[in-house]
């Protein structure tokens, strides 16, 4: 069990042990989630360069982790419309977060000699009430919580 305080916020996320089979399933969903966020991301820099660009920095995980936490609350059309850019139809749709949460976990094993930081925040408005299944999953996959906004 890990807790760290997030603004005023703690958030608590529970290490449970994964069964051999259940990894293996994990490990092809994280693989079929890197490469749609390759093929994301290469559409991404081919939107955003010309050939008279000479450098370029984005951080194509950061941006696919924020878009992954919008899609999280996306339904009908606009749902179905972020999967197809984000290339999101090889991985299964109940499996996409949790392969998520394994590609960051993979990223900061113990033994690294690094500590790799995502910022995970959504920002909502203030007058909206949401569902807490989308709430709870936000806390869950990418330790995020909503900071309320007003937008108006």
């Amino acid at each position: 069990m890990y807790s760290w305080q997030h603004g005023t916020d703690i958030v608590t996320m529970a290490v449970a042990e994964v069964s051999p089979e259940a990894a293996s399933v994990n490990i092809e969903q994280a693989q079929r989630l890197s490469a749609a966020n390759t093929k994301f991301a290469l559409d991404l820099y081919r939107l955003r360069t010309s050939p008279a660009d000479e450098n370029i920095f984005m951080s194509p995980l950061s941006i696919s982790v924020a878009l992954a936490m919008t899609y999280l609350g996306a339904r009908g059309r606009t749902k179905s419309q972020m999967k197809d850019v984000l290339h999101y139809s090889d991985v299964e749709e109940d499996q996409l977060h949790q392969a998520f949460t394994d590609i960051q976990s993979a990223l900061n094993k113990p033994e690294q000699s690094y500590k790799l930081y995502v910022a995970s925040r959504l920002f909502g408005e203030k007058s909206c009430d949401y569902l807490e299944e989308f709430l709870a999953a936000g806390r869950k996959h990418y330790a995020a919580v909503i900071a309320p906004v007003d937008f108006r």
